[in-house]
């Protein structure tokens, strides 16, 4: 954590000025155990794999990398020890934020969909009526889009270069509210998990610049590649 400056000596407080350019990465977090074992789990916790793991430095050192002012993350630990690393390894402070958190599945928590369905839990993933939950005692689609948005709206105040580590649900919800999309429209959208996409806001209104980046996969192109002399060097 830093003091509210950046390693450059800029204070994070200062919002861009109207009408500015404000860059956002938005990463979802490495591969857990329940998404090996295809759970849900949005309020609860789940050890990385092992190749979570090395997907967690990989993501890490590539979010640094693209040298972000700042780092927002959800609570939950997979996506907080990649924001962490990240921070840690550009010189900037870590913003944790309650709104960036999964949707609540409600009943269907830590259960995979056979479970869910066999135990009676009625499931709609499709974005049905704004004011449904998707799942039975869980989180309604309206409640969570209110809350992603705010999330977005401090977010794009916190500088022209702000990295965002969070879950699948949550960077869908972050695109279709940026680009100004139908929530409807947030499953147009796969997030692998450890996936990257990049944006660029004006006033609030998005154009989607990268999508679906992997970085352990740049790591690798990156190390395989020829090396040819510069002649300039």
């Amino acid at each position: 954590m830093t003091d509210g400056r950046d390693v450059m000596g800029r204070a994070l407080s200062q919002g861009p000025a109207q009408g500015t350019r404000v860059d956002v990465l938005v990463a979802r977090h490495p591969e857990v155990l329940a998404n090996v074992e295809g759970r849900f789990v949005g309020t609860g916790e789940s050890p990385f794999t092992e190749r979570g793991e090395q997907q967690s430095a990989a993501l890490a050192a590539y979010i640094a990398a693209w040298r972000p002012y700042s780092v927002h993350a959800s609570p939950r630990s997979r996506a907080l020890v990649v924001a962490g690393l990240a921070a840690q390894a550009a010189g900037v402070e870590v913003h944790v934020d309650e709104d960036l958190a999964e949707i609540d599945f409600g009943a269907a928590e830590g259960l995979t969909y056979d479970e869910a369905v066999r135990a009676g839990v009625e499931i709609d993933l499709l974005g049905g009526p704004p004011e449904r939950a998707p799942f039975r005692d869980g989180e309604t689609w309206r409640a969570f889009t209110a809350r992603i948005e705010k999330a977005a709206e401090r977010i794009r105040t916190c500088g022209p270069r702000i990295a965002v580590v969070a879950h699948g649900g949550v960077v869908r919800a972050l695109l279709v509210h940026w680009l100004g999309l139908s929530h409807r429209a947030a499953w147009a959208f796969a997030v692998p998990n450890a996936s990257v996409g990049t944006l660029t806001l004006w006033d609030g209104s998005g154009t989607l610049r990268t999508f679906g980046i992997d970085p352990e996969e740049c790591a690798v192109s990156a190390r395989e590649a020829p090396q040819t002399p510069d002649p300039l060097s």
